[in-house]
Order: C-alpha cells, then sequence, then structure tokens
C-alpha cells in the first residue's frame, strides 16, 4: 500500500468519530457552562453562590467532570485535522503535536481543579466568613464615623425616621459588600488556587496554538476553505475573549470532518495531497484547487483578422515580413520611409 493510500485509510476510520467528537464535545461544554466553577468565579452573587455550593456541591461537581470531557473531546478534532496537514507538507513543525494534545488535556484539568477549589471555598466561608464579615463590617463603621464634619452635619439635619432608614440601608450596603469581599478571598486562597491557576493558564496558551496552528496549515493545504480556516486563526487568537465563538467554529469542523456538510470536503482530503486555494478562488470552497488547472488553456472562441486589416491609430508600426522572394534571391531591401 502506497503512503497516499496509507493516509486516505487512516482519515476514512478516523474522520467520523472525529467529527462526532467535535459536535459531542462542544455540545457538553455549553450544557455544563453556567454550572461550571468559571460560571461561579465570574459571577457577581459569589457568596450566595458558595454557600448554595455548601449546601448542595454535587451539581458543580458532576459539571466540572462533564466540562471536562467535553475539553478533552475537542482535541480530537484537532489531532485528525493536525496530522491530515502534516502529512501533506513537510514544512509543518510535527513536534508541536503534544501541545495540541496537552492544550485541551490542561483545560479539563483546570476544570476539575476549579470545582475542587469553590467547594472549599464554600466550606471555608460557611465556617469562618460570619467571623470575617462581622470584622468587615466593623472596620467599615469606624471609617465612616471617622469621616468629614460636613458628612456629619447633614446627617444630623435629617429627620429621625429618614436618618434611621439610611443607617439600616448603610448597614445592609456594608454587610453584603463585607459579604461579596470575604467570598473572594476565600475563593482565592484555597489550597490548590494557585495549582487551578496555572493549569488554566497553560491550558489557555497552549489551545490557543493549537487552534491556531492547526487552521494555519489546514489552510494551506487546502482541507480547510479560505473563509473557514482565516476564520479559525481569528477565533483561535482570541479564544479567551470569545470562546463561544470559537467553540461555534469546532461545530463546523465536526461537520466537515463527519461529512454532513453541504458540498462535501474539499478536494485535498480526497486526493492525499496538499491543494490550497487559489488567491482568486472561491471563499467557501468548490473551486479548483492545485494540481486541477487546465494547464493554462483558455476555453472560448477566436476569429482570424483579415490580412487587410488596418491597424488602429496612434499603434507603433509592425514591421513587415521578410521577402526572401524565389530561392537562391536575396532578401530584397526596403527604402526607408522619410519622416
Amino acid at each position: 500500500m502506497s503512503d497516499r493510500q496509507s493516509i486516505l485509510e487512516r482519515e476514512r476510520r478516523w474522520l467520523l468519530p472525529a467529527g462526532i467528537a467535535s459536535v459531542a464535545g462542544v455540545a457538553l461544554i455549553l450544557a455544563t457552562f453556567g454550572e461550571s466553577a468559571a460560571a461561579i468565579r465570574s459571577s457577581e452573587g459569589l457568596a450566595e453562590a458558595l454557600r448554595e455550593v455548601h449546601a448542595d456541591s454535587g451539581p458543580l461537581l458532576i459539571a466540572s467532570l462533564v466540562q471536562a470531557l467535553g475539553w478533552i473531546l475537542l482535541a480530537v478534532p484537532l489531532v485528525v485535522l493536525f496530522r491530515a496537514a502534516s502529512a501533506r507538507s513537510t514544512r509543518m513543525r510535527t513536534g508541536l503535536i503534544g501541545v495540541v494534545i496537552v492544550g485541551p488535556l490542561f483545560l479539563a484539568v483546570g476544570s476539575v481543579l476549579g470545582a475542587l477549589a469553590v467547594t472549599e471555598a464554600a466550606d471555608a466561608f460557611t465556617q469562618d466568613g460570619p467571623a470575617a464579615i462581622e470584622r468587615c463590617v466593623e472596620r467599615k463603621s469606624e471609617a465612616n464615623q471617622d469621616g468629614g464634619q460636613e458628612n456629619r452635619q447633614g446627617e444630623a439635619k435629617q429627620g429621625q425616621g429618614g436618618a434611621a432608614n439610611d443607617g439600616r440601608a448603610a448597614d445592609r450596603d456594608a454587610v453584603a459588600d463585607c459579604e461579596e469581599q470575604v467570598a473572594r478571598d476565600e475563593r482565592t486562597s484555597t489550597s490548590v488556587a494557585g495549582v487551578e491557576t496555572g493549569f488554566g493558564l497553560a491550558g489557555l496558551l497552549g489551545f490557543t496554538i493549537a487552534v491556531v496552528y492547526t487552521a494555519l496549515w489546514t489552510l494551506r493545504t487546502g482541507l480547510l476553505t479560505r473563509f473557514w480556516g482565516s476564520l479559525g486563526i481569528a477565533l483561535g487568537a482570541v479564544f479567551s475573549f470569545f470562546t463561544l465563538f470559537t467553540l461555534a467554529w469546532f461545530i463546523y469542523v465536526g461537520l466537515l470532518l463527519a461529512g454532513w456538510v453541504p458540498g462535501g470536503r474539499p478536494p485535498a482530503w480526497a486526493s492525499g495531497e496538499a491543494r490550497p486555494w487559489p488567491k482568486g478562488g472561491p471563499l467557501f470552497g468548490g473551486g479548483k484547487g492545485e494540481g486541477d488547472s487546465d494547464d493554462g488553456v483558455i476555453e472560448g472562441e477566436a476569429e482570424e483578422l483579415p490580412a487587410d486589416h488596418d491597424q488602429a491609430p496612434g499603434s507603433p508600426e509592425l514591421p513587415e515580413p521578410a521577402d526572401h522572394g524565389q530561392a537562391g534571391e536575396p532578401p530584397r531591401k526596403r527604402k526607408k520611409r522619410d519622416s
């Protein structure tokens, strides 16, 4: 079996599973996105969220495990695209396949560590939080008492009922602010906070490199059209800011690998060779790639000009063909025309 046939045979075995893994991975991540540790960390009501987790941490742990499985599944289409592109181009740095695998895995580990960190923070906030909140409220009260004389005079001028209502509102605001502050402190001071941050940043960087590099070479080898290859490069570069858009790109990749995209896959998949799209080719594919040209032949009809066809005015004068006359006679010299 030739190398090209072995490449095509390997891809035929992996394309459908990789496509299903890509779509399933995105579905798992999106389904658990609101219940994950990342969502709790970015929520405004962190104190209330920690109380809910302390009461029942099961949904958070399950969501984080499911989300971790989703990130692991996204490694499958990336590896298939990377190997397909490297089989069609010797210029790729094949050693980067380690980054393609490790990036999603680190994101998965970071998801699980995030759930453990939130659970630990929820327990600490419930046990030690009330005392810390009380100390925080006392500090804020002392700071308010040391305010300017003008503020105190203005409060004294208010009615007794209005002053009491404002005082209760101020106390409620101080308690709410202190609860959020203590909750954030507990969230960032857990025993696994440092490891979680390390895996999260490493996974974020690795996944960004994996998507950008893979999309770049699938574009160059013709495995993705110019539009989807360029879009993958752009979305991979801004993955940390536009995560949902990058996941939408993986949905298209999954449908393409599985063969569920209208029009089928680009020609490079069937040929086993690199067939990059020409610069003037169609944006979404369907045009001829490299190797599909017609050897410079241009289809069309031509009409022979008559012998007495006059030159266009102002065009340069064409030399007349030399008249050699009969065999053996020297060519006739032509008198130069006076300007």
